[in-house]
């Protein structure tokens, strides 16, 4: 009887092996998987030119290096956000 054990993840990932080739487009319903978001807010940005994309056949293609530059932006400004009410809350600016 033989076992096969396969290298934990972690190593696999330390070595530089990518499971899941990134693409540098993706369409929208994958873009909107990536972020966790509903498809019609990948439209929005994309109507409001917030993202790079391109035209194929009819279809929106999304730049993934973009899509992920405007979630790290957008991360960074709610990460300011959520810091500006913990020290509203702290200072007891807005209590009656």
């Amino acid at each position: 009887m033989t076992f096969t054990i396969s290298p934990p993840f972690e190593a696999i990932g330390e070595q530089g092996v990518e499971l899941f080739p990134s693409l540098p487009e993706l369409t929208i319903a994958q873009a909107a998987q990536l972020i966790d978001t509903p498809e019609g807010y990948i439209d929005e940005l994309l109507d409001a030119g917030r993202i790079v994309f391109r035209w194929e056949n009819n279809k929106r293609l999304v730049q993934r290096d973009s899509l992920l530059n405007f979630e790290a932006d957008r991360d960074c400004r709610h990460a300011a956000l959520d810091e500006m009410v913990r020290m509203n809350q702290e200072m007891g600016l807005y209590d009656d």
